[in-house]
């Protein structure tokens, strides 16, 4: 055998010229011994044993003798190889840890995408829960509510003091779970984050006049005393969502009448500066602080942390005496991060306390507000769904209406709910108007074909066999009712409801349980202007979510 190594030629069988001993020109010499450390080397190699060799010279392993260095060379390369082999061979460790990780990442992956499949389904499966159960509950509600309210109101004079006050106990009572499924929806808005928030320039002093008259006549049956201040310098105009903000302040100045039993409950308006907020909303460039102030059973130091949490109040016993869920803080500190605001307490036990929200104020340019609108503003906010006392009579003024409205008017309600055609019948039949029921889709467009001289249709949205926006869809295609005003009317008043029925073909949109004399507002409304979709509506703005937080707070 001939191998060559660097150059240099290794033979092995002729080791020597033939008759002389010596080895030929160009062959180097080796005996068995020599190559043994190569054979050791590459045996282990071939074990798979790839540490370089480090061990010294010694008997077992002697060194290359000085007459061999090509196979010191050969040594040298084997050693070489063997690193080579163990670079390789770490390199595939690595490989094969770098796969395994990237299938266990792949794994986990998989695993986080069906959990978030998992989660949607089940955040739509709490959506479509709390819509039934908003339709679910409201209908009956709203059949309670108007019915109470008519019975309270007692125009035909025949029922006795307790049982007009029976009447309004049911009516408050009702208000109340009224309050609660709200604060339960709201709570659930919040962190799903459906919330919406719609700014729009508000008159400083329209709020507080509702205000005002909201929460005095509450403060005066109590024994308590009541007012506002605006401090100079406060804007008198806010870019601000006006029900978001209405619906804190309520709150606070709710829980400040609630759980004051003698004193006084203060609002104060005003620009805040550094020192009063305290670096509060830091970046901008002016920050407007509604302030609610009370003399009442205040709250302890360590309570302050607790009582925004849900369900949460500053004494558990005060569940008992007070009532409440609990929720309206929480809510209203919501809100007013949407807001880009924020909301603080100061308390001592015994001597009251202060809840002061802080809201940026933005004045867009070009904001302006016409003398027709604040005066619809602050007719349109004096009563509300929790008090039926609240100025109820200036509320139906401010339409100018009256009676003359909605006399001789023919009204097609299309309404699966019995109850809720009965409770709205009674109602309009007390202003002259007169009444076609249709309880399905279908049965409401036969009833518009043999009645077209209908003046206006209150439609529901949930009904079986065609719902409230297939009917108006189908009936915007008959051009005889291309301009007929369809109000929509329903219990389920969740995100997208009403964007899905100004589409439909609605003029205007008004969830259920109805505040009736907003309802018959409304009416009048349209009934005076006429006209089909695509219509601003009126109630977005004017007549449905304003009050309807009620005076009841948490």
């Amino acid at each position: 055998m001939t191998e060559a190594t660097g150059g240099a030629r290794i033979t092995q069988g002729n080791r020597a010229r033939p008759g002389t001993g010596r080895p030929g020109p160009g062959v180097l010499a080796y005996s068995e011994a020599d190559l043994e450390p190569v054979r050791t080397r590459l045996a282990s190699l071939a074990r798979g044993d790839l540490r370089p060799r480090t061990e010294p010279a010694d008997d077992r392993h002697p060194a290359a003798p000085a007459a061999g260095p090509v196979l010191a060379e050969v040594s040298q390369l084997v050693d070489e190889v063997g690193s080579q082999l163990a670079l390789l061979s770490e390199s595939q460790r690595l490989t094969t840890q770098l796969q395994e990780r990237s299938a266990e990442l792949q794994r986990q992956q998989t695993e986080l995408e069906e959990r978030a499949r998992q989660l949607a389904i089940s955040s739509r499966y709490k959506s479509d829960f709390l819509a039934n159960m908003s339709h679910e509950l409201r209908t009956p509600l709203n059949s309670l509510l108007v019915l109470a309210k008519l019975l309270a109101e007692n125009q035909d004079r025949n029922l006795t003091g307790q049982q007009v006050d029976f009447a309004r106990t049911i009516h408050a009572a009702g208000s109340d779970l009224l309050q609660l499924i709200n604060d339960i929806l709201d709570l659930s808005k919040v962190e799903a984050g459906k919330m919406d928030v719609h700014p729009a320039d508000l008159q400083l002093a329209a709020l507080v006049d509702y205000l005002g008259a909201t929460f005095r006549p509450l403060a005066e049956d109590k024994g308590l005393g009541f007012s506002t201040q605006v401090r100079p310098g406060t804007p008198d105009r806010l870019f601000v969502d006006e029900q978001r903000l209405e619906q804190i302040v309520r709150n606070l100045l709710s829980n400040a009448v609630k759980f004051t039993s003698a004193g006084e409950v203060r609002l104060t308006i005003g620009v805040a500066d550094e020192a009063e907020s305290g670096g509060a909303l830091r970046g901008a460039t002016e920050v407007v602080a509604f302030a609610v102030s009370d003399t009442g059973m205040g709250i302890a130091r360590h309570k302050l942390g607790t009582i925004f949490d849900a369900f949460s109040q500053a004494d558990g016993t005060t569940s008992r005496r007070y009532g409440g869920t609990g929720l309206g803080l929480s809510i209203s500190r919501d809100i007013a991060r949407l807001l880009g605001g924020e909301i603080r307490v100061s308390s001592r036990l015994g001597q009251g306390s202060t809840f002061t929200l802080y809201l940026p104020a933005p004045n867009p340019p070009g904001a302006r507000d016409t003398g027709a609108t604040a005066e619809a503003r602050a007719g349109f906010r004096t009563a509300t769904a929790g008090d039926p006392d609240a100025g109820a009579a200036p509320a139906i003024e401010a339409c100018g209406g009256g009676r003359d409205g909605l006399d001789g008017a023919r009204i097609l309600i299309v309404d699966d709910d019995a109850r809720s055609v009965f409770a709205l019948t009674g109602v309009f039949e007390r202003y002259g108007a007169e009444v076609v029921y249709a309880e399905n889709g279908h049965a409401g467009i036969r009833a518009l074909e043999r009645n077209e001289d209908i003046s206006l249709v209150l439609m529901d949205i949930m009904m079986p066999e065609l719902d409230g926006n297939a009917t108006m869809r189908a009936i915007r295609k008959m051009p005889q009712f291309a301009d007929l005003p369809i109000i929509a009317l329903t219990a389920k008043a969740m995100k997208g409801d009403q964007e899905k029925s100004m589409q439909a073909g609605a003029s205007d949109y008004f969830p259920k349980p109805v505040e009736t004399d907003h309802l018959l507002q409304l009416m009048r409304h349209w009934l005076q202007r006429g006209g089909g979709p695509g219509g601003e509506p009126a109630s977005s703005a004017d007549f449905t979510l304003r009050g309807r937080g009620q005076a009841g707070g948490e």
